[in-house]
């Protein structure tokens, strides 16, 4: 299977840390370390590329060369998440979403022509979404109420990045947030 991960835009707001960049010479403060861990969960015999779009446009060619189109998406990249769903349906291809965002608003992924929703935490989820792949399946939402134990996730697959583009580098030793402010979507 080939898989091309995507991480949508950020439009020019405080999230987008343009004039800061612009100082250190480079193009995003962080990577999508979602997405590659995505990458680490998912079968190894699988083949990977990443497209930062905060970094790049998705090129002709990795459109061409994906078989499935992997996006995950915080609020804030909302327009582009679903700009990028219609532009891979389009170019006939699957599309599964993931992350903050279409875990609290599934249904707008899903009227944008998303096939698989891969909801709340993916270390639970994305198992069930490649049950569903290799059973031939077309289309499916996967869900959890269960919370993983983040210490056994597997290294993220940091060799998917342009690590030249990023300022700083991240890395999970917790998830979540205690507090359940009704304004954030990342709870």
């Amino acid at each position: 299977m080939r898989v091309l991960l995507l991480y949508p835009l950020f439009p020019k707001t405080f999230w987008s840390y343009e004039k800061i960049l612009e100082l250190v010479n480079r193009k995003v403060l962080l990577p999508p370390l979602g997405l590659v861990t995505v990458a680490a969960i998912l079968p190894q015999a699988w083949e990977f590329k990443l497209v930062d779009r905060n970094v790049r446009a998705v090129t002709e060619a990795e459109w061409e060369w994906a078989e499935v189109v992997i996006i995950s998406a915080m609020i804030v990249q909302k327009q582009d998440l679903l700009d990028q769903i219609r532009e891979a349906k389009r170019r006939g291809k699957r599309v599964a979403v993931g992350g903050p965002y279409p875990t609290s608003v599934p249904e707008e992924p899903l009227a944008a022509g998303a096939d698989y929703l891969i909801l709340d935490e993916g270390e639970i989820t994305l198992p069930m979404f490649v049950e569903a792949i290799q059973r031939g399946e077309s289309q499916g939402v996967f869900r959890t109420h269960e919370k993983p134990d983040v210490t056994t996730t597997p290294v993220p697959r940091f060799d998917l990045l342009e690590f030249d583009a990023y300022d700083s580098m991240s890395v999970q030793f917790s998830r979540g947030c205690p507090f359940q402010c009704e304004f954030c979507d990342i709870i």
